[in-house]
């Protein structure tokens, strides 16, 4: 797959693995897993997308805050973030038309355990916690380096 500045790891992921359906409470349970995961065996990197900064609450700065502090190059995503959010944590703001504030992910490409999930809305305008969101994991170290690499040109401003 040929990567571009708007390239999404929703995109990536949902070409190669089954997209399922669920409401946010469930998806907010699994990515709090994977963040737990991520901390037990810390990665060099962590990306994670949230559509919106209001999304990035003050419990989630301190799980990535946490990983920050143990060496994980942490990389956050969301419209109207600002670029340092605590000790390792950097934001990356997105534009108004980037597919990215239309979607959640989170990718960690760890030698030992990479993963990525992603997640988009399944009804825009939708009550938030009821809305229902198509998402779907990866574990194959190929797609989440995808991924990551998809995150990255954002953060770096490289078109290539």
């Amino acid at each position: 797959m040929t990567l571009t500045t708007r390239s999404t790891p929703y995109e990536i992921v949902s070409a190669v693995e089954r997209v399922r359906t669920a409401r946010k409470p469930g998806l907010i349970a699994v990515t709090r897993g994977l963040e737990r995961e991520a901390l037990l065996d810390p990665p060099v990197a962590v990306g994670a997308t949230f559509q919106d900064a209001r999304f990035v609450t003050p419990r989630t700065r301190a799980s990535y805050e946490a990983l920050g502090a143990r060496g994980v190059e942490v990389r956050l995503y969301a419209r109207s973030l600002q670029a340092w959010l605590g000790s390792g944590v950097r934001g990356v703001a997105l534009d108004d038309d980037d597919p990215l504030v239309d979607q959640w992910a989170l990718v960690v490409p760890s030698v030992e355990h990479p993963v990525v999930f992603v997640a988009t809305d399944g009804v825009p305008g939708g009550a938030d916690g009821d809305m229902p969101y198509t998402w779907a994991t990866s574990r194959d170290p190929e797609v989440v380096e995808a991924c990551a690499r998809a995150l990255d040109l954002r953060g770096s401003g490289d078109p290539a």
